[in-house]
């Protein structure tokens, strides 16, 4: 059982039966008295914000995994944003805590996700196939990919 998995069975605990002894709660979960006591310390220091309580439910933590997998993708893959800055986004919405957010962690989440996307347009592609959908592809041009130049006074005036 991993340390989430723990920890929520402890939180869960608590939820129905109010707060108890490290002890009480070893008795219920299971768990020694030791491995309580470090689980309930590791989160009193993970929920040091008003909204920390939400990501140590069950509905929580999985709309946290959407979040990063998300923000990966989003700003990752399909903008080429890179993992500081995405860290940074994440640190800046108090996650760090609750969800590793490192740029070494996330250039790992990242290289887990890109078979997988890959892997899943490949399954999606071959099944439009196979239902017969076909779309026109449409071209379109970035306005980045214009050069702009300045025009300076002199030049306007001499135009108009």
């Amino acid at each position: 059982m991993g340390l989430w998995a723990k920890s929520l069975r402890i939180v869960n605990a608590i939820r129905e039966n109010g707060q108890q002894s490290i002890r009480h709660l070893a008795r219920q979960t299971g768990f020694s008295q030791s491995s309580v006591h470090r689980l309930q310390q590791a989160k009193n220091r993970r929920n040091r914000h008003p909204e920390s309580w939400l990501w140590e439910t069950e509905d929580g933590r999985s709309w946290l995994g959407r979040l990063v997998v998300a923000s990966l993708y989003l700003f990752g893959f399909t903008r080429g944003v890179g993992t500081d800055t995405i860290s940074e986004f994440l640190g800046r919405l108090r996650l760090e805590a609750h969800v590793g957010s490192s740029p070494s962690a996330l250039r790992g989440i990242m290289e887990v996700l890109a078979p997988v996307i890959l892997k899943t347009a490949a399954a999606w592609e071959h099944e439009g196939i196979a239902a017969g959908e076909s779309r026109p592809i449409i071209g379109a041009v970035d306005a980045t990919f214009l050069e702009v130049r300045p025009v300076g006074r002199k030049e306007a005036e001499a135009s108009g």
